[in-house]
C-alpha cells in the first residue's frame, strides 16, 4: 500500500508539473504574440505617419490647391494620404479685431450665434481686457482684480492670445460655447489679420459689414465655382476690391471704414494630412505661412 501510494502520489506531482509547465509555455507564447503584435502596431503607426508627413510637404506646396489629385493617394491596399488645405485668412483674426478696435464686427458674429446683445458686450469687453495693458477695465469687461474676487485662477495676460486654450480662460467664454460649439473653427490667431474674402465663409464676411449672409451667400456661391468649394481651380477670381464692392452693394463709405479688415489674398496656410496604414492613423496639422525660408510653423500638432 506504501509503494501503490507513493507511486500515486509522483503521479499526481508529475501531473501538476506538466500543467504549470504547460500554462508556463502558453505564457510565453502569449508574451511573444503581444510583443509581435506590439511591434507591429508601431510599425503600422510609423508608416502612418511616414505617410502624413508626405503629404503634408505636399500641402505646404503653394502652387497646390485644395482638389489638386495629388493631394489625396492610395499608396496601397492599406496605405493611403489626405491632405485638405485652406486660407488661415478664411478666418477671423479675434487678435486683429480687438486690437484695431472694430469690435462690432465680433457683436454681429456673437448676435447671430444667440447671444443677447448684453452678454455678447460682456465677452467682447473681457476679451478686449485681457489683451489691453493697465487696469482700467471696459464697461462690461474684466481685469485682473475681477478674477480674484470671482475665486478664478487665471489672470490676463495683456497680451495677444496665443492659443485657443487661454481664449477659453476669458471670463465670459462659456456663454459663447454654449450657444457654439465649435466656435474656434470661425476663428484664427495666426492669419495675417484681415479677413481673405476669396476664401471666407458667407457668416464671416457678413459679420464684418454687418450684413444678411444670405446676401453674402449669392456671391459666395459664384466665387466658388460649380464645385462649391472655395480656393479649387474652377474658383471665380475677384480682380479687385472694387469688383468685391460691387458684387455685394457695399456702400464707399462702409469699404473705407472696413477696408482694414479685409484681403483678396492671405499667405497664411492650414494644412490637415491624414496618413493611414493598415488601422494605424495619424494626423498632422499645421499653421504655416507659405514662401517662408525656412518654413514658419504658426501652429503643429499630431494624434
Amino acid at each position: 500500500m506504501d509503494r501503490n501510494h507513493s507511486r500515486g502520489s509522483a503521479l499526481i506531482m508529475v501531473f501538476w508539473c506538466l500543467l504549470l509547465l504547460g500554462m508556463a509555455v502558453f505564457g510565453v507564447v502569449e508574451m511573444v504574440q503581444l510583443s509581435m503584435e506590439h511591434t507591429s502596431n508601431m510599425e503600422l503607426a510609423m508608416e502612418a505617419r511616414a505617410l502624413a508627413s508626405s503629404g503634408l510637404a505636399l500641402g505646404l506646396n503653394p502652387q497646390l490647391l485644395k482638389d489638386d489629385p495629388l493631394l489625396s493617394k492610395k499608396v496601397a491596399a492599406d496605405r493611403r494620404y489626405n491632405v485638405l488645405i485652406g486660407s488661415e485668412g478664411a478666418r477671423l483674426n479675434l487678435n486683429y479685431i480687438l486690437i484695431s478696435g472694430h469690435r462690432e464686427i465680433l457683436e454681429n458674429l456673437f448676435t447671430r450665434w444667440g447671444l443677447k446683445m448684453d452678454d455678447a458686450q460682456h465677452v467682447i469687453d473681457c476679451l478686449y481686457d485681457w489683451v489691453t495693458p493697465g487696469d482700467l477695465r471696459s464697461l462690461n469687461g474684466a481685469k485682473a482684480a475681477d478674477y480674484e474676487k470671482a475665486g478664478l485662477k487665471q489672470r490676463p495676460t495683456y497680451q495677444p492670445f496665443q492659443s485657443f486654450d487661454e481664449v477659453e480662460q476669458v471670463m465670459g467664454m462659456d456663454m459663447l460655447e454654449k450657444a457654439k460649439p465649435g466656435w474656434q473653427d470661425s476663428f484664427s490667431l495666426w492669419s495675417k489679420g484681415p479677413l481673405d474674402v476669396s476664401e471666407a465663409p458667407p457668416e464671416l464676411i457678413a459679420a464684418i459689414f454687418g450684413i444678411d449672409p444670405k446676401r453674402v451667400a449669392v456671391f459666395t456661391e459664384a466665387r466658388n465655382g460649380k464645385d462649391g468649394i472655395a480656393g479649387t481651380a474652377d474658383d471665380l477670381p475677384l480682380k479687385d476690391m472694387k469688383t468685391f464692392q460691387q458684387q455685394l452693394g457695399i456702400s464707399d463709405l462702409a469699404m473705407t471704414t472696413l477696408d482694414n479688415q479685409i484681403t483678396l489674398k492671405d499667405p497664411t496656410r492650414r494644412v490637415k494630412s491624414v496618413g493611414q496604414a493598415g488601422g494605424s492613423q495619424v494626423i498632422i496639422s499645421v499653421v504655416t505661412q507659405l514662401g517662408t525660408s525656412p518654413i514658419q510653423y504658426y501652429l503643429w500638432s499630431e494624434q
